[in-house]
């Protein structure tokens, strides 16, 4: 147990912040555990363990599931101004050529990828499989605007390479074109793909043939979670970055720049 509590803080020591699932992959293809549930369940104990004891921090583990909801309050105004000043950021895509939306099938995988979209300031949304007609209508009618302020729109996105997982993505292809089918936008699978699993020697698992979906799937299925979290940051970050131009970059972040200065001096009621 001591030896495995080691190899748990060496894998996130080396990549964090995570999810449990990504944890327990990492420990698989070290040796340090089966790829079993019961396995997945001990690392999941040993975290909690292992967190209480201080050895490894809170925030170095990731959770998508839980949602909390709150208004924003402030002691004052000048509070406000201050805080809005520290935090300002003028949105990047304004000055940009096109827009960026990252879709996550998973809560936790979300987690681990926020860093990057929120540093890009790019939309990620959790999907949590096949999507409703609502949220599919909506994405819809945000191609259809991006459209017609003369922007194309790529859409990215981060899902299991299994039968459910691959047919969920076509059929969120599928919808979307039925109701934006004016709209300017391309779609692309950013993870797992099936040269991923071979060049990162991905851990798989035999795919489910009582899956109605099965019918025409080759291979065994692989977990997003399977991929290392910087890899995974790394595919975003990349998928992000080609879309913006450096030019149109250093305007927005210039801009940003005086307006803070502006709002600083709001809130030092230099401006009456």
């Amino acid at each position: 147990m001591a030896a495995l509590d080691d190899t748990i803080v060496e894998v996130l020591s080396e990549e964090n912040p995570t999810s449990v699932r990504s944890v327990y992959y990492r420990c698989v293809s070290r040796g340090a555990v089966a790829k079993t549930e019961l396995e997945y369940q001990k690392i999941s104990r040993r975290l909690v363990a292992l967190r209480a004891k201080g050895r490894v921090p809170y925030r170095w583990i990731v959770d998508g599931t839980r949602l909390t909801r709150g208004p924003v309050v402030y002691d004052s105004a000048e509070a406000a101004l201050r805080e809005t000043a520290e935090f300002y950021r003028r949105r990047l895509w304004n000055d940009q050529p096109v827009e960026v939306i990252v879709l996550s099938e998973k809560d936790a995988i979300s987690g681990t990828v926020y860093p990057v979209t929120s540093r890009y300031q790019v939309e990620l949304s959790v999907t949590r499989g096949y999507t409703s007609v609502t949220f599919v209508h909506d994405m819809a009618e945000t191609l259809t605007d991006n459209t017609m302020r003369g922007k194309e729109t790529f859409v990215y996105q981060l899902g299991d390479h299994d039968p459910s997982g691959v047919d969920a993505w076509r059929s969120f292809q599928d919808q979307l074109h039925q109701f934006a089918p004016n709209a300017r936008f391309e779609c692309a699978r950013l993870a797992v793909t099936p040269e991923q699993i071979l060049d990162l020697g991905l851990p798989t698992r035999p795919t489910k043939r009582t899956d109605s979906r099965s019918k025409g799937f080759t291979g065994d299925s692989v977990e997003v979670d399977a991929i290392p979290p910087t890899e995974l940051r790394r595919i975003v970050e990349a998928a992000i970055t080609q879309h913006i131009d450096p030019d149109q970059l250093e305007f927005t972040k210039s801009v940003e720049h005086t307006e803070r200065d502006l709002l600083e001096s709001l809130a030092r009621g230099g401006l009456r």
